[in-house]
């Protein structure tokens, strides 16, 4: 892999919501409109909601095909459910046409429909990638066909204020954020929509995901604390080569930019053993926070999938560079990220003097 700029689809939790919609339909029992379901098709489908609660997407999407086949190519819950792997497959224009399936074939079931307008405004909205404006007033469309649905899933507002807000419609994208609070006062994007009420540029920029954690010295890290720093996040290993490689340049890094008060940088382990974690960051003289990622909290959160991975917060806590899977070397736009974002914040000091 290559190092790359920060900039492709978003990484808000409305990518998460269709698991929140789709989990009943994945527990519940088989539509009204599929009534007279064979053992065969029962099986099938049951295999394939198996294999989908386990992530295994590919054979899951076997299973719902099959299912379909039996169906006629007529089951609007096959489509559904594929539509579900597609989209963590990141098929997201099969999402699209799985999703109108669904709606095609729905009948009068009215949680299946609004589940495929759903889909079908999710996928729109992150092949728009909060740029591209025809596919977000696509999934705009979309979202609003789902509302207009008696007992369209609240969190449908929630994605409905998130893609105004991508469109530069702040009022209307804040009153459908705040109607999803007013419905929802404790539900599981309430935090995230409260601060997007607050902050509507969170919908157009990628903004960190909130962490906080516990170093090996002791020490309470929070981004939020981090507000006005340069924040440097090194995901690394001990057991990857291309990370102890990179050290020595690490560590020179650490010396050239402790001297600014604007920059932190931490040291994200995933190693499983902390006798061989903490012997090894006490022997390489790794002296910046480090911190051992051991349930892949913050591994998840940043979506990193290699090592080593370097990601570069802004002081607003905003992802200005991420590079991924690729050696120091390679990494080579990463000291200028740093540099140009560390210049920022002295500039902007400097002016509020």
């Amino acid at each position: 892999m290559i190092p790359r700029q920060i900039g492709g689809p978003a990484s808000l939790l409305i990518l998460i919501t269709i698991l929140l919609v789709g989990a009943s339909l994945l527990d519940s029992k088989p539509y009204t409109i599929v009534k007279a379901q064979s053992d065969t098709y029962q099986q099938e489908l049951s295999a394939g909601k198996d294999l989908l609660r386990r992530r295994n997407y590919e054979d899951a999407l076997r299973s719902f095909k099959r299912a379909n086949e039996m169906r006629g190519k007529k089951s609007a819950e096959c489509y559904y459910l594929m539509s579900e792997a597609y989209f963590s497959l990141g098929a997201y224009k099969n999402v699209i046409e799985s999703a109108e399936k669904v709606v095609e074939f729905a009948g009068d079931n009215k949680q299946l429909t609004w589940n495929g307008y759903n889909n079908k405004g999710l996928a729109l909205q992150t092949l728009a990638e909060k740029k591209d404006q025809k596919k977000l007033q696509a999934a705009e469309a979309a979202f609003r066909q789902a509302l207009a649905i008696e007992g369209a899933a609240p969190v449908i507002r929630y994605n409905l204020g998130v893609t105004l807000l991508q469109l530069n419609r702040d009022p209307e994208g804040i009153a459908e954020i705040n109607e999803y609070i007013r419905l929802q006062p404790s539900g599981p994007y309430t935090n995230s929509a409260r601060k997007l009420a607050e902050n509507p540029r969170r919908a157009r920029e990628n903004y960190a995901p909130d962490f906080s954690f516990t170093s090996s010295e002791g020490e309470h890290i929070a981004l939020e604390d981090l507000r006005g720093k340069v924040v440097v996040l090194d995901f690394w290993a001990t057991w990857c080569g291309p990370c102890l490689d990179s050290i020595p340049a690490i560590r020179n890094m650490h010396k050239k930019f402790s001297q600014e008060q604007s920059f932190v940088l931490i040291g994200i382990s995933a190693d499983s053993e902390e006798d061989v974690w903490r012997e090894f960051t006490v022997k390489n003289k790794m002296i910046w926070p480090q911190y051992r990622d051991r349930d892949r909290r913050l591994q998840r959160a940043f979506r990193v999938s290699a090592f080593p991975t370097y990601v570069v917060i802004d002081h607003e806590g905003i992802v200005r560079f991420q590079s991924e899977g690729a050696s120091w070397e390679r990494a080579v736009d990463l000291l200028q990220a740093i540099q140009k974002q560390v210049k920022i914040v002295a500039k902007s000091a400097s002016e509020a003097r």
